[in-house]
């Protein structure tokens, strides 16, 4: 069951005891888009009970949303080691949440017992208005594949690592367990990705 974050001070204990990693969705009673994201994500959370999901009305509790740029509802913000790893903007189906979050501590059961999943380290290094970005976004969902999508025009840092590693500072660029791919290069993404 999501839990409702009452004020700032609640959200940062929350965030210091889930300090690996945290959702956390903005939503308003307003909004029908915001309430429906809200029970998906309700039911993934009963699925899966030790993922930390949190609610914050944001007409309620006003001085949390600024502090990670949140304009509009419903966002659903993946914090890991307590920064913004991913942003979802707008109500989405119970599967992209899925996919989205599964490069998480989310446990699936296998023979009655848990396990946890096992998935590729998979980093997009994307930047605005760039086409081949959504393309390959677009790609990576409609293959399950989770990933961690990195703005390098908003994180210089990022971009600065990014340069170190492929010597390329243009996007898309995707980061699988520590190799990178240049481009939208789809054949080198099924190979280190398995897809078929």
């Amino acid at each position: 069951m999501v839990e409702e974050i009452k004020s700032r001070e609640h959200f940062e204990k929350i965030r210091k005891t889930n300090k690996d990693f945290l959702v956390v969705i903005f939503y308003t009673n307003k909004s029908d888009s915001s309430l429906k994201a809200l029970d998906v994500l309700n039911d993934l959370a009963k699925e899966n009970q030790d993922m930390p999901v949190y609610a914050v009305n944001a007409s309620n509790v006003r001085d949390i949303h600024p502090l990670f740029d949140v304009n509009s509802v419903p966002t659903v913000l993946i914090l890991r080691d307590g920064k913004v790893a991913n942003r979802i903007h707008g109500a989405q189906s119970k599967d992209y949440y899925q996919i989205m979050l599964s490069g998480t501590p989310v446990k699936a059961k296998a023979g009655g017992k848990q396990k946890k999943q096992t998935q590729p380290r998979v980093i997009v290094y994307t930047s605005p208005h760039c086409p081949w970005c959504n393309r390959e976004k677009t790609y990576l969902m409609k293959n399950r594949i989770p990933f961690r999508e990195i703005d390098v025009s908003k994180d210089q840092s990022a971009a600065d690592r990014l340069v170190r590693k492929s010597g390329q500072l243009g996007t898309p660029q995707t980061e699988i367990n520590g190799k990178i791919v240049v481009g939208f290069d789809k054949e080198k993404l099924d190979e280190l990705l398995g897809i078929k």
